[in-house]
């Protein structure tokens, strides 16, 4: 037997600092393609941020839009699209788009921070983590509370780990204004550095996170001055498209750490 792998819930709580490859190492390849995961990899980075849609026979893939014309030029919608045509369009004319599937297979080791787009991807979602055992190497954040929800009730053995949904952020900020003493459910808030023009991450956000026991993952820092001021506050964690300069700056840090 090899070494017991920690989950992605006990990797958001115990590790000092985790670096997300956003879509993939996006920079040196296009986003969410098999090649821009295994630049990112290749790197160092285990952590592989990507978004799931699903095809109108219920196949999901590693795809951010709803609709695909801006990577492939195609004009439809993603989930009126049979994965029979989606596997032969190509992103910027050379890349397959991904399966979801594909993509746990040529990781075994790495861990998966997922964006579940629709409503349609949820329960072939859950049957797909379920049977291949990946579960728990995932953290569900979604711009809909609900969704993560549904995905995460849904797990009972070795769930998946849960970030705050854009709902969920609006709540955590009230919540913290008003220094509210209940617990939040999730393992991570993974925030914009502004939302609606409102600063997310200050010390004040940043201590009533820790208080309630939750890590503060922040997207998508593509600056260097930015990168760094984030690591002065003290968050636990930078979403990035610039692969190469986030590992620059936390090597500088002394925080990288290939899992």
């Amino acid at each position: 037997m090899g070494h017991q792998r920690p989950s992605f819930s006990q990797l958001i709580q115990d590790r000092e600092f985790l670096a997300f490859a956003h879509r993939g190492a996006n920079q040196l390849a296009p986003e969410n393609t098999l090649a821009a995961f295994q630049i990112a990899y290749d790197l160092g980075y285990r952590i592989i941020e990507t978004d799931v849609q699903s095809s109108s026979d219920g196949v999901l893939y590693c795809f951010h839009d709803d609709h695909l014309q801006r990577t492939t030029g195609d004009p439809r919608k993603f989930e009126d699209v049979h994965s029979q045509d989606i596997d032969q369009l190509r992103i910027n004319g050379t890349h397959p788009i991904p399966r979801l599937a594909e993509l746990f297979e040529a990781f075994p080791e790495a861990y998966f921070n997922i964006d579940v787009k629709s409503w349609a991807a949820i329960d072939p979602f859950i049957a797909l983590a379920i049977s291949i055992n990946v579960c728990d190497r995932i953290c569900v954040g979604s711009f809909s509370q609900r969704r993560i929800e549904a995905v995460t009730s849904s797990v009972l053995q070795n769930p998946p780990a849960r970030s705050l949904g854009t709902g969920g952020v609006v709540e955590f900020y009230l919540k913290h204004l008003l220094n509210h003493r209940g617990n939040i459910k999730a393992n991570c808030a993974q925030l914009p550095m502004t939302y609606f023009g409102v600063k997310l991450i200050t010390p004040k956000t940043l201590a009533y996170a820790r208080s309630k026991g939750l890590k503060i993952h922040v997207w998508t820092i593509n600056q260097a001055d930015e990168m760094q001021k984030l690591i002065d506050l003290g968050v636990d964690g930078i979403m990035t498209d610039d692969c190469v300069l986030l590992k620059s700056i936390l090597k500088k840090n002394g925080l990288w750490d290939a899992l």
